[in-house]
């Protein structure tokens, strides 16, 4: 495919563990030396890169860049889908947070690498996700959960101080209380209700530090992955923890894996819910996919 004209660099400074703005400056190197224009913002606070986006002037042939996580990625997504649909630009990433579980399944978790692929773009469009909770509507690109995953998130957050692991230390503990959470799940005509230990939704097949949560998922087969565990025992769920890396989870009868177009919850229960990494207001949630909302040059 012809490169684009120019792309915009949105930098995360805190993201992962590199120098992503040094990392954005290399990627304006490389596009010069391939004729393309390009420049740099560096976002300043929470919620910045979704506002950069918003603000972007429309021209034919101009592109986004992002370089940082998955909350980046979720915040310049989240922009993105607040544009007319006519505005709304491609978007390419590099490499630059913590877990990077959306490149993961792109096969680009190596900044060199990607750096490299920059004189070679091509286009192709994936799903996202709309979530309605109440009046307000918000997209992703990667998760949401709800019970453990976001209790473990909220604990996560307080555990920063720990670094990298400190999602694994997260899970595990909340997989020691064993805590359930009521809901009814309704999906392809189906109710489910009960205690939920686990309840997520994937448009990737990875999560976190390389968790193979849903190992069928795929971005753009116009589904997520809806995964599920009620009522289950405190040595069920390490033996679901252990099985994580490798996706051989979903191969335990107690664990519910379902491929849906669309899914909603209702729930008293004033639990969180993680949206691409994302803490959010919990409460109940509707969710569908929308097929090939987004277009990326990888």
């Amino acid at each position: 495919m012809t490169l684009p004209k120019h792309v915009q660099w949105i930098a995360n400074p805190k993201g992962g563990v590199g120098d992503n703005v040094k990392l954005a400056q290399r990627a304006c190197d490389v596009l010069k030396s391939h004729g393309v224009g390009s420049g740099v913002t560096v976002t300043e606070h929470a919620g910045h890169a979704r506002s950069l986006v918003q603000e972007i002037a429309w021209e034919e042939g101009h592109a986004i860049g992002g370089i940082g996580g998955d909350g980046t990625m979720h915040e310049l997504v989240n922009g993105l889908m607040s544009r007319r649909a006519e505005e709304r630009m491609p978007l390419t990433l590099l490499p630059g947070g913590t877990g990077n579980s959306f490149l993961r399944d792109l096969d680009r978790i190596d900044p060199e690498g990607a750096l490299e692929g920059l004189a070679a773009l091509s286009s192709r469009s994936i799903d996202l996700f709309e979530v309605r909770i109440g009046p307000v509507v918000r997209y992703g690109f990667n998760i949401i959960g709800w019970g453990l995953f976001s209790h473990a998130n909220e604990l996560a957050e307080a555990l920063r101080w720990m670094g990298r692991r400190r999602y694994d230390i997260a899970a595990l503990i909340r997989l020691v209380q064993n805590n359930q959470f009521d809901g009814r799940l309704e999906f392809d005509g189906q109710v489910v209700g009960g205690g939920f230990s686990v309840l997520a939704a994937a448009n990737t097949m990875y999560t976190g530090l390389g968790m193979k949560l849903a190992p069928q998922a795929r971005l753009d087969d116009g589904k997520l992955d809806l995964v599920f565990l009620r009522n289950t025992s405190r040595r069920m769920l390490l033996n679901l923890f252990r099985g994580l890396g490798t996706g051989r989870h979903v191969e335990r009868p107690e664990v519910e894996y379902h491929q849906v177009r669309e899914f909603s919850l209702v729930t008293q229960e004033g639990v969180s819910i993680t949206l691409d990494g994302e803490l959010i207001e919990g409460g109940s949630f509707a969710v569908r996919v929308l097929p090939g909302a987004l277009s990326l040059l990888l």
